[in-house]
């Protein structure tokens, strides 16, 4: 069989559309198992978040309410790993400016678009004693993210080197 060149251009292309990417916007929440001054307690806000996949290298901010009346407006950015296998996606990032001091490690487990659309969930660890309000108090937190992504258009955003 003879290939043609715009046949594996074609071909190309159609595997390419095939395969996933987190690349776009983001809303859904973050609920999360806190234990501060050793004391446990749990929490649930809203997030919002912008991706940016390029081939095995992954970006994300965040926006998160910090109450239910007001939103952050600098967002901390994350930098990471992107893997596709098996027509999934999945992918891991740590914090690298936060918005306050705090670490953070997130991982995405595998997500498959389904009919256009992708949501995906994520488990993070969360380390800080400077949590805006509760300064010197160790906070530490297993949280769960749960993101439906809006657009896939390929957002605007600073990116951590």
């Amino acid at each position: 069989m003879r290939f043609f060149p715009f046949a594996l251009i074609a071909l190309a292309s159609a595997a390419a559309a095939d395969t996933p990417n987190l690349t776009g916007t983001y809303n859904g929440i973050v609920a999360c198992d806190r234990t501060q001054e050793g004391r446990p307690g749990v929490f649930r806000l809203e997030l919002d978040i912008r991706v940016l996949q390029k081939d095995r290298e992954l970006y994300i901010a965040t926006w998160a309410a910090e109450d239910e009346s007001q939103i952050r407006k600098k967002a901390s950015l994350y930098k990471g790993s992107a893997v596709v296998a098996d027509g999934r996606v999945s992918g891991y990032a740590s914090v690298c400016q936060p918005d306050f001091e705090y670490k953070e490690l997130v991982r995405i487990y595998p997500a498959m678009p389904k009919e256009g659309a992708l949501s995906f969930s994520a488990d993070t660890v969360f380390v800080t004693e400077n949590l805006p309000n509760r300064e010197g108090e160790l906070i530490v937190e297993s949280c769960r993210w749960v993101m439906t992504r809006t657009s896939d258009e390929t957002p605007e955003m600073r990116t951590c080197p």
